[in-house]
């Protein structure tokens, strides 16, 4: 699938959550992506012939670019897309400016819908907040029952800091039996080598011991509830391609347009170093050809923390995501994260193998009855 992972609105958000790495005066512009670079990333994205297309909108806060500035994006994409070309949008949001009218939008127009929600509001309000100190708990369970309500597909996007990480129990059961998520994906709060500035780090192992401690009320389970990391997991023991960019061999998963069309290799490397160009003077496979885009796409076999080399988990782990890497010395690099997965795998690694064992077996099942 080609991605585009779109940043219309820059870094510009109406909430100022602590543990963010992408806040205004980052250095990234503040206006809002035109009409014109919005038709030329279109139509590149769309020309190229890898299908599925899928326009990942984010920000910053993407409800800030307005419902008319969407309206646009998808005639555009419906002008540009050839004939059975699939184009999938998905939508990014803390849920503060989700109204009836927003709901109402994104569920016609088939959106599906990442919102963010650390838990319980105890938890959630400790860390994400506006500008001014106010609370975002109820606007953000506000937007979840107004799309929950229309049925629109939502995934919940928790991330784990040290505000949540001792409390997996707590949060998962909020997230499940309270609001009745059903699709979670647990993301950890640790600051990108290349861009300093974040808050809430979490303590040392503190991401696996939650996630073991969520793996056995998932695996208990008797609703359809994904985790997606878990999911992914399973998946790829039973014999699929990793589908989470953070534990896939390279680092190629999508590409990254600012609001001005500078086109960057990944959303936790939008830095002037890492820039590749503009969808306004390059088409998508020059970009993806350059030499920066090649070079940062093959990192983890070039630079994965020697420690990888030897670990029984590299098939799932891969070094993890490179923005975790921390240089301890010239050409030497550790992982931050390397302690939680070692943790977490060997918990539950036999009971991911015996699921995918299974799924296997559905598999098999399903193509010997195959027509």
């Amino acid at each position: 699938m080609l991605t585009a992972l779109v940043k219309p609105v820059g870094d510009r958000c109406n909430l100022h959550c602590a543990y963010c790495f992408y806040r205004p005066g980052t250095g990234r512009p503040a206006a809002s992506m035109t009409e014109s670079v919005l038709a030329v990333m279109t139509e590149r994205f769309l020309a190229e012939r890898e299908s599925p297309t899928l326009f990942a909108w984010q920000g910053g806060e993407p409800t800030l670019a307005g419902i008319e500035f969407y309206r646009i994006a998808l005639e555009l994409q419906r002008r540009f897309a050839r004939a059975g070309q699939s184009v999938a949008n998905t939508f990014q949001t803390n849920g503060m400016l989700i109204d009836d009218a927003w709901a109402d939008y994104l569920v016609a127009n088939r959106f599906l819908v990442g919102l963010s929600i650390d838990g319980p509001a105890h938890l959630h309000n400790a860390i994400r907040q506006s500008p001014t100190g106010h609370s975002s708990h109820a606007a953000a369970v506000r937007a979840w029952r107004l799309l929950r309500e229309r049925g629109c597909e939502v995934n919940v996007l928790c991330v784990v800091s040290q505000h949540n990480a001792d409390q997996a129990r707590v949060v998962y059961q909020y997230l499940t039996d309270q609001l009745g998520a059903q699709y979670i994906q647990f993301i950890p709060c640790i600051r990108p080598a290349a861009i300093p500035g974040a808050e809430g780090e979490l303590p040392s192992r503190g991401y696996g011991r939650f996630l073991a401690e969520v793996f056995d009320l998932w695996a208990a389970e008797t609703r359809p509830v994904s985790v997606k990391l878990f999911d992914d997991f399973v998946l790829h023991l039973a014999g699929s391609p990793m589908r989470d960019c953070m534990h896939r061999p390279t680092c190629d998963s999508h590409l990254v347009v600012e609001r001005d069309g500078s086109v960057y290799p990944c959303d936790f490397f939008v830095a002037q170093q890492y820039r590749l160009g503009t969808i306004i003077e390059l088409e998508v496979g020059a970009l993806r050809a350059t030499e920066k885009a090649v070079a940062f796409r093959c990192r983890k076999e070039a630079e994965r923390p020697l420690a990888c080399q030897s670990c029984p988990h590299l098939d799932l782990c891969q070094g993890g995501c490179a923005r975790f890497w921390r240089q301890s010395e010239p050409g030497a690099w550790t992982q931050e994260l390397c302690q939680d997965m070692r943790f977490l795998l060997d918990y539950c690694l036999p009971r991911l193998e015996e699921m995918a064992a299974a799924v296997r077996a559905r598999w098999r099942k399903w193509e010997s009855s195959a027509p």
